[in-house]
């Protein structure tokens, strides 16, 4: 499942890892369109959804394409033991616990003591950081952009909604911000060389 940057052809584990991670990223990309979208006016934000939308499906699909072209992919001496896909998911695993328990924690206490409105832009921080230990475990440099955008976009919410006194913008920047981060890393899995994954959509 670990995914390395260079511009020798996809091995059959990373394409199946880049078509995953894809899928997630669409999925979740779509979750933070929906809370951009939050307080715009009803018509509008229906609008900007349904491309939301269209877009993410659009990422699914070819994503889906990409996984069934792994069975046509090359083998490498890389490819991951049974053992170290275990160790990888355990780790995975401990990462994502640990980025819900966050979320959940914070937004209690943002909650609590009536700051519910600055909820998306924390819990964008805390999926941002949450990226910066896959970058190391999945061996993908980009997750480490895919972090920093979605920490900034947590930011300039936090920071342009309470000085402006704009209150959509504790949910339209984060909540744009991220699922701009989300789809490029998208556009990034999905890229191809060699054309193997021309081969496999035969």
């Amino acid at each position: 499942m670990t995914i390395t940057d260079t511009n020798s052809p996809i091995s059959r584990a990373e394409l199946r890892g880049r078509a995953t991670g894809a899928g997630v990223m669409a999925f979740f990309g779509l979750g933070w369109m929906a809370c951009g979208v939050t307080d715009m006016p009803v018509t509008a934000g229906r609008v900007v959804f349904a491309v939301g939308v269209a877009v993410s499906i659009t990422f699914a699909v070819l994503g889906a394409r990409m996984g069934r072209g792994a069975a046509d992919a090359p083998t490498t001496d890389t490819e991951p033991t049974a053992a170290r896909k275990k160790k990888v998911g355990a780790r995975f695993a401990l990462v994502v616990v640990a980025e819900w328990v966050a979320i959940f924690v914070i937004a209690r206490v943002l909650v609590s003591t009536d700051h519910a409105e600055a909820v998306p832009a924390f819990v964008a921080a805390v999926v941002g950081i949450h990226f910066f230990p896959l970058a190391r475990l999945f061996g993908v440099r980009a997750y480490h952009w895919t972090g920093a955008t979605l920490c900034a976009s947590a930011g300039a919410g936090a920071v342009l909604a309470p000085l402006t006194s704009t209150s959509a913008l504790w949910t339209s920047v984060p909540g744009f911000g991220s699922a701009a981060a989300l789809y490029a890393t998208c556009v990034y899995l999905l890229r191809t060389n060699d054309g193997v994954v021309r081969d496999g959509d035969r």
